[in-house]
């Protein structure tokens, strides 16, 4: 996990705590709610955007198992540019 997403994690939990015990205010429970509904659109979308762009690997450098031929051409192989653990074979 990149430490943006811990950093964000920790600060969603945060709010998340904040606004059940702390929030005894109308105001401070408001600030509490929006910081989380901040850090989880941020989330949301920084795996999302990646996602609809995938990243292109080529075939050749996989493993094979032994055929003799490839099971995809390179036109086959996608994969997504997610955050939580995206292959970066360029």
């Amino acid at each position: 996990m990149k430490p943006y997403f811990k950093i964000a994690l920790v600060i969603l939990s945060l709010s998340v705590i904040g606004a059940l015990f702390i929030g005894t205010d109308l105001a401070l429970l408001f600030l509490f709610a929006e910081l989380a509904s901040l850090v989880s659109f941020y989330m949301f979308f920084s795996v999302l955007i990646p996602s609809l762009f995938p990243e292109h690997h080529r075939v050749e450098e996989n493993f094979n198992c032994g055929a003799s031929e490839m099971y995809l051409n390179s036109e086959e192989a996608y994969a997504p540019n997610a955050p939580f653990g995206g292959v970066k074979d360029k």
